[in-house]
């Protein structure tokens, strides 16, 4: 009795396929001639996060979903590459033939060991002049470091038992583990890098080219953890044990005619991680260098425009409040912002008016005459600028923004004008209850509130009481109003500006994660709302005539037994 060889994912071309008897499985899909490399993606051993079976957008708030490998993809088949995946079957010589670059996942002790026949074959394989392109993580989480380390220890490079902690506010989003990159080895995998972010990675030793800083320590792994592999996020004083930094957190090496890359960290690439700082081109310099496309063709695939309406969410005025997860940060937000599948949102860490509309979220750092500059070129250029601010908080660096691109905003409460410069230190009054909304430029309807909630904690208490504040302006003309009671209040205003479109929200407290929600958890009643408002900026935010993510097919991965 022989297996049913299923038909692939429609984006997947694929020739010959042999197939064995079911008790000794014989079935390759070999790659078609067709302009590009081949990728095999190896979901044998690796299933967690990966592009076939999990995408983000707005109904994915699993973490594997979250987290999933899509966005990358998809964007290695616009530049051309070609991929496809082994989900049965283990690797091998004629598994391998005809590909360039052999991909794995973080793999995991749920999925099937590596054998010594593995082993060899993938060394073989990348001695012959194959491309392998490996992604680690922290510690020995799933198990994964012990496990690809016996081929890649020959190949020069060993993942630790260790997580890559560093320091906030210079070397860190949040936290000790969520780390900022900015130092660099000269390499084409960093060309054109300024910084990456980890979400909780590891160290390595051998062919780094991405490096933590110097007052960063690698911490060891406790066995005995029980709640993620971690260590105890301490030094503990001995430098042979846990050593310092500089850590070595991207890694890549030749070994024979081949390439190696090691990435010391999942979610940095995946989808709502991905577009942080340079992460996504970190991922495609590795993927050009491993396959030897690295100088090959009109343009890096770092530079090919991605799907959808791009968005810089700027993070170096505000302290990377966009990736910040508590009460008060925006990560819901910045992961809200990529669910949208026709959206591309960066967190930017520069202005270079390659965005089609960009976001300042309450900045708290001054703006210098170059910025103000840029900013104004993206609006010479017609396109959008919205800054966001909290009418009772508003930073000094806010009020400059203003004074500088809007210097006839002003906000009105009770009849009385606001110094903006010291809202801080006399707030307008507070409205509790939820707004309805009155919209006059966006498709929206239902109600609006700011909450004070801590969004990591389970909705099982008394329900909060919503709120928004008594603040209005003449200035432009109003996008988004809320009717709290007998009262209108201002919640967007838009102008035109040297022939673009500058946007002030001036209820900042609905899009930070407390109104927003646990970005890991659907919207309930309380978020709902502030959740579709968001979205609905995002829709306003779109432009015509970008390139559109391909439509996933109906068929279950999970179904193709012959891979």
């Amino acid at each position: 009795m022989k297996r049913h060889c299923l038909a692939p994912l429609a984006f997947t071309l694929l020739a010959a396929t042999a197939c064995g008897p079911a008790t000794e499985p014989e079935c390759y899909e070999r790659p078609v001639e067709k302009e590009g490399p081949w990728i095999l993606s190896d979901h044998y051993h690796a299933r967690k996060q990966n592009q076939e079976d999990y995408v983000l957008d707005k109904r994915t708030y699993n973490y594997q979903g979250v987290f999933g490998f899509r966005r990358v993809f998809d964007h290695l088949e616009r530049g051309d590459y070609n991929w496809t995946s082994t989900r049965t079957m283990e690797l091998s010589p004629e598994r391998l033939e005809g590909f360039d670059t052999l991909f794995i996942n973080l793999v995991s002790d749920d999925r099937p060991d590596f054998t010594p026949d593995e082993v060899q074959t993938i060394m073989d394989f990348v001695e012959d002049g194959g491309g392998l392109f490996v992604i680690g993580d922290h510690t020995n989480v799933y198990r994964h470091a012990e496990r690809v380390n016996r081929f890649l220890e020959p190949m020069g490079i060993e993942i630790l038992f260790h997580i890559a902690v560093d320091f906030p506010p210079q070397h860190s989003v949040a936290g000790l583990g969520w780390i900022l990159v900015t130092d660099f080895a000269e390499h084409p995998v960093t060309e054109g890098v300024d910084m990456i972010s980890l979400q909780t990675g590891g160290p390595m030793l051998g062919g780094g080219v991405a490096f933590s800083s110097d007052d960063s320590f690698a911490d060891l792994w406790d066995p005995e953890d029980s709640g993620g592999y971690y260590g105890n996020w301490t030094w503990d004083g001995d430098e042979e044990v846990e050593p310092l930094g500089p850590l070595e957190v991207h890694n890549a090496v030749e070994y024979g005619e081949g390439r190696v890359v090691v990435a010391g960290d999942q979610n940095m690439f995946g989808d709502a991680w991905t577009h942080w700082g340079d992460n996504f081109e970190v991922f495609m310099n590795s993927m050009e260098w491993v396959s030897k496309q690295d100088g090959v063709g009109e343009q890096p695939l770092r530079d090919l425009a991605p799907f959808g309406t791009l968005v810089a969410l700027d993070q170096t005025k505000n302290g990377n409040l966009g990736g910040k997860p508590g009460a008060n940060g925006m990560f819901s937000f910045f992961v809200n912002s990529n669910r949208d599948r026709n959206v591309t949102a960066r967190g930017s860490i520069r202005l270079a008016n390659e965005e089609d509309a960009v976001i300042f979220a309450s900045p708290s750092i001054d703006f210098t005459a170059g910025e103000f500059a840029a900013v104004r070129e993206y609006l010479a250029a017609g396109k959008k600028v919205v800054l966001t601010f909290d009418a009772a908080s508003a930073t000094p660096s806010t009020a400059g923004f203003l004074a500088e691109l809007a210097p006839e905003f002003t906000l009105e409460s009770g009849g009385t004008t606001l110094d903006i410069a010291t809202l801080a230190a006399t707030p307008p009054a507070r409205l509790n209850g939820a707004g309805t909304i009155e919209a006059t430029g966006m498709e929206l309807a239902g109600t609006l509130g700011i909450y004070d909630v801590d969004p990591y904690e389970v909705d099982d208490g008394p329900e909060p009481t919503p709120f928004l504040w008594d603040v209005t302006s003449s200035w432009g003309d109003p996008l988004v109003q809320a009717k709290v009671g007998s009262k209108t209040v201002d919640v967007m205003r838009s102008k035109a500006v040297g022939g673009g479109e500058l946007i002030i929200m001036v209820q900042d407290g609905l899009f930070r994660n407390r109104s927003l929600g646990y970005y890991l958890r659907a919207p309930g009643e309380l978020n709902r709302a502030t959740n579709d408002f968001q979205f609905a900026l995002l829709d306003y935010l779109k432009v015509e005539d970008r390139p559109e993510p391909p439509v996933d097919s109906d068929e279950e991965p999970s179904t193709r037994v012959c891979r």
